[in-house]
């Protein structure tokens, strides 16, 4: 694209009109700080769609897309960036034209080489990278002190669902399958009785039927947690506001969210 001349304030009159009401937002100098900003963004399922989308609007000035895998027959139903017809293409790829559509004034790149083969300088040409990756060491906490005992009434269930997931992608190497429903949710069942007992908590903090919920991207939920942490990201480009202290849950069954300061003890 071809910019106009800038207004002074660091961006081009047809970005200030395009901004205008973000800027009135949180500050012209907020906004350039963003519009200087590269992002790479790691995993293109829906909610990498949703940041993606978010980061975009924003206006970055530019946000590289990384996906190694092809699109599977699930992932149109949350990943809206995604045409019809696209199973089998790299998700990236079947990505790009309706992000690039977002904002023409974003340069919007592809990659879809497996992030486990980058060199540790391609990451440096990026102001803030967006991986999704255990937080296994994050989430431990010894759930036998008298504090954290304390603590646990008020802890949300999803948290130790969570807890749950990352065993089982740990022992089975994936996420739950639809393909294999029926052995997954036996699995799933074990590994809550199992997890929970080793964390000395009950197992009925987490009701059986959270089975149901683990299977796919649901579309809404998607879309929640991806304007949270892309409002998370902006503020970190924009060096403006604290950032959630420190993990976001969000229960998309009850339709609320919930911010836990947890971490080692």
């Amino acid at each position: 694209m071809v910019e106009k001349e800038e207004t002074g304030g660091g961006i081009s009159e047809e970005e200030a009109a395009q901004y205008d009401r973000q800027i009135r937002l949180w500050g012209l100098e907020a906004q350039k700080r963003l519009r200087a900003s590269r992002v790479l963004l790691v995993g293109m399922k829906g909610l990498g769609a949703e940041i993606a989308k978010n980061l975009i609007l924003a206006g970055v000035k530019g946000l590289t897309m990384l996906d190694h895998e092809q699109v599977s027959l699930e992932d149109p139903g949350a990943q809206f960036l995604i045409r019809t017809g696209s199973v089998g293409r790299n998700r990236a790829e079947a990505s790009l034209e309706r992000a690039q559509n977002l904002n023409p004034m974003v340069d919007v790149k592809v990659d879809t080489e497996n992030i486990e083969k980058k060199p540790e300088s391609f990451f440096t040409q990026f102001d803030a990278k967006v991986v999704f990756c255990s937080v296994k060491e994050a989430l431990e906490v010894d759930w036998s002190s008298e504090k954290a005992k304390a603590a646990l009434k008020r802890t949300t269930s999803d948290y130790f669902l969570l807890q749950v997931l990352l065993k089982f992608r740990t022992d089975k190497g994936r996420d739950p399958s639809s393909d294999t429903f029926g052995e997954d949710s036996e699995l799933l069942l074990q590994i809550r009785n199992d997890v929970l007992d080793s964390l000395g908590v009950n197992p009925d903090l987490l009701s059986e039927d959270f089975v149901r919920y683990c299977f796919s991207e649901m579309a809404p939920v998607c879309a929640v947690v991806g304007g949270i942490l892309a409002q998370e990201i902006v503020k970190a480009l924009s060096q403006r506001d604290p950032p959630h202290n420190n993990f976001f849950f969000f229960d998309g069954m009850k339709g609320n969210g919930i911010v836990e300061c947890l971490g080692p003890k």
